[in-house]
């Protein structure tokens, strides 16, 4: 009979399976991903996945809702920091960066491929605390009044160039001399001064 894991044991192998997954669908593509072959790169039976997830879809679906939970705590974390609005933006794009760099499978795996089963309760959840997440540090610019903006738009527009750049470092495309960071604080620079508050007129005296 095998060993009944701690709560502890399972989440740990269940991250074990997710990573293994994303890898091996990122790089050799989802015909890779079976039972079969993630019993072989974990080093267990053959059924052993079967006992945390039911199939390869809900493996895939798992691999994006968590990835999307781990994302936006690193965000959320990043935003909880010290000083104005535009320090704590940067934070929080130097953690969007550091996740996609530490975990590369998994980020490709969350944004690249469509198919996933978006009536899964956790992937919903996590796919709205993210979209929340990303236009968190947006609506603290707005609320120091640096910008004049609608926060889910420009918070997307944001997370749009950070996310190119981030691809094209990923994909060694970038120019020479720029990474994701340096090239994506141009945009970001640009989009700030596009969005910076008009002059108000002086009003008439009476």
């Amino acid at each position: 009979m095998p060993k009944a894991l701690s709560e502890t044991e399972t989440e740990a192998f269940r991250a074990r399976i997710c990573q293994a997954a994303a890898r091996l669908f990122v790089e050799e593509g989802p015909a890779a991903v079976t039972m079969r072959r993630l019993a072989i790169e974990l080093g267990c039976g053959t059924m052993t996945p079967y006992r945390y997830y039911g199939s390869k879809d809900e493996i895939i679906t798992a691999i994006r809702a968590r990835g999307m939970q781990r994302l936006s705590e690193a965000l959320e974390n990043a935003l909880d920091t010290p000083g104005d609005g535009r320090t704590r933006s940067r934070n929080v794009r130097d953690a969007y960066i550091g996740f996609a760099r530490s975990d590369t499978a998994t980020y490709r795996l969350m944004f690249e491929y469509p198919e996933t089963n978006l009536n899964d309760p956790a992937y919903r959840q996590a796919h709205a605390r993210m979209w929340r997440t990303m236009a968190a540090d947006t609506q603290v610019m707005i609320d120091e009044g640096i910008i004049e903006a609608d926060a889910p738009i420009l918070g997307h527009q944001i997370w749009a160039s950070l996310h190119g750049a981030m691809m094209l470092e990923i994909a060694g495309l970038l120019p020479t001399g720029f990474d994701a960071a340096s090239l994506h604080s141009r945009t970001f620079a640009a989009l700030m001064e596009a969005y910076r508050p008009s002059p108000r007129k002086n009003k008439p005296s009476a």
